[in-house]
């Protein structure tokens, strides 16, 4: 589950190109290990472990069959997907737009926008093979007053609003070297620290902390939620680690950890 309030909130085109032709550029250039397969069960079991990496089980539950958090209900994958079309998935998990043009909370599209066509398409691939389980769908409880007052000020939006907000923010690009490690961050640490990173006063640090850490810290941290030296963090990151980042494979922790760490030196 995500879990706070403040966690549902928050290679180039020519150009002549459009803005969206230029972000379908983008994210067509790097993928999660193991995306470029060419059978149905290597792809599907890539989206398998993505679900896990992408935390789409924290809210949708282990199974994806659905469970109530906070005043949201993260809905009945196994149920709900089969009435979606393909091009319907993709405007409700990378845009935000549900096909009765509701509004949509909670999901994490912002950070989902920046999937690559090839996790995307993996990750579909694994929600389809999905056999039905579970009830039905439940609604969405009536807003909690700290939920209503930050509607209310703008600072909780739906998520297309939110897709749309943070469309032209990205962590900074170090160039090839390290276009895993920041695409990894992108459709991940994003999510809790910020499209570009810096982190929320109060809540997530910016990124620049990992410059602190050595490479085999860094590692326990995000497989197992230790930090080093002493250091505090919050419960949230611990279970990130266990939860989703565990998942990740050498290679991809190697490519975060490069990127994250000249991020911090170039700072």
């Amino acid at each position: 589950m995500r879990l706070s309030t403040m966690a549902i909130l928050l290679v180039l085109a020519g150009c002549s190109s459009s803005p969206n032709e230029q972000q379908a550029a983008r994210i067509t250039a790097v993928a999660f290990e193991g995306a470029q397969v060419d059978t149905k069960t290597a792809r599907i079991a890539h989206g398998e472990r993505l679900t896990h990496v992408l935390g789409c089980r924290g809210c949708h539950g282990q199974g994806l069959q659905g469970q109530r958090f906070y005043e949201l209900y993260a809905s009945n994958l196994t149920r709900d997907v089969p009435n979606y079309s393909d091009i319907q998935l993709d405007r409700l998990i990378r845009h935000g737009e549900r096909i009765d043009h509701r509004d949509l909370w909670g999901m994490p599209s912002p950070v989902f926008q920046h999937l690559s066509e090839a996790d995307f398409a993996a990750l579909t691939a694994y929600l389809r093979s999905l056999r039905p389980g579970g009830g039905p769908d439940q609604a969405r409880l009536p807003w909690e007053p700290d939920a209503a007052a930050l509607i209310a000020k703008g600072e909780l939006k739906p998520a297309a609003q939110s897709v749309l907000d943070v469309r032209s923010k990205e962590p900074r690009d170090l160039g090839p070297g390290y276009a895993l490690g920041r695409y990894i961050t992108m459709t991940t640490c994003a999510e809790c620290h910020g499209p570009e990173l810096k982190g929320h006063e109060g809540e997530t640090p910016d990124l620049i902390v990992a410059g602190g850490y050595t490479r085999p810290e860094f590692d326990r941290l995000i497989t197992q939620g230790i930090p080093s030296g002493g250091r505090k963090i919050r419960a949230m990151m611990s279970g990130v680690a266990l939860e989703r980042f565990s998942h990740l494979t050498r290679p991809e922790r190697d490519a975060l950890y490069a990127y994250l760490k000249e991020r911090a030196e170039r700072k």
